[in-house]
């Protein structure tokens, strides 16, 4: 008797730990596909667009968060492309990969500070986290400093990690603050 319910205590258990590994694969599925789904969307929007070359920019998407990679023309055609990604409905996050390779931009020329300052304010505005936060951005010599207050620790945090991100950051100096009235 007690050898039968221990096998039932076990089989019980057994079941319970592989419907939990069927719902991390389903999750896991959903996830792709969603992914895959923005993924499309994205370039759907940019070849819709005139102002960017879909055929030069390429999309990659992970968790929401979208990258996109390849050469534009311009700058405005960089700040165009972001735009249009991040209004794309189940982006999270645009990470800007994109190298400018229009008349008289070398690529790989030397990122600006104030090329990186736009850049690392580009991607504090597209990040849900830091969006509504009112952060100053300033760069010298590639060292970013985020400077005023923000509502919560997490907040600081993530833009934090969406400055350092940023293609030609070097160090970031997070002297962001809690508001006095912060909750945490």
């Amino acid at each position: 008797m007690k050898v039968q319910s221990i096998s039932v205590a076990m089989a019980v258990l057994l079941a319970a730990g592989l419907g939990g590994c069927a719902s991390t694969a389903t999750e896991s599925n959903d996830q792709a596909v969603a992914d895959s789904t923005i993924t499309a969307n994205v370039k759907a929007a940019l070849v819709q667009d005139s102002d960017t070359r879909a055929s030069n920019i390429m999309v990659n998407t992970i968790d929401g968060t979208v990258e996109l990679t390849g050469f534009v023309n311009s700058r405005g055609q960089r700040r165009e492309a972001m735009d249009v990604a991040r209004n794309v409905a189940g982006v999270r996050y645009v990470r800007d990969e994109l190298q400018v390779s229009g008349p008289g931009e070398a690529v790989g020329a030397a990122d600006t500070d104030a090329d990186i300052t736009q850049r690392v304010e580009a991607a504090l505005q597209s990040d849900p986290d830091t969006q509504s936060a009112s952060i100053k951005v300033s760069t010298s010599d590639g060292v970013v400093q985020l400077a005023g207050f923000v509502s919560s620790n997490q907040q600081r945090d993530s833009a934090g990690d969406a400055a350092s991100s940023v293609r030609g950051v070097r160090h970031v100096d997070n002297d962001l603050r809690l508001s006095p009235d912060a909750g945490g």
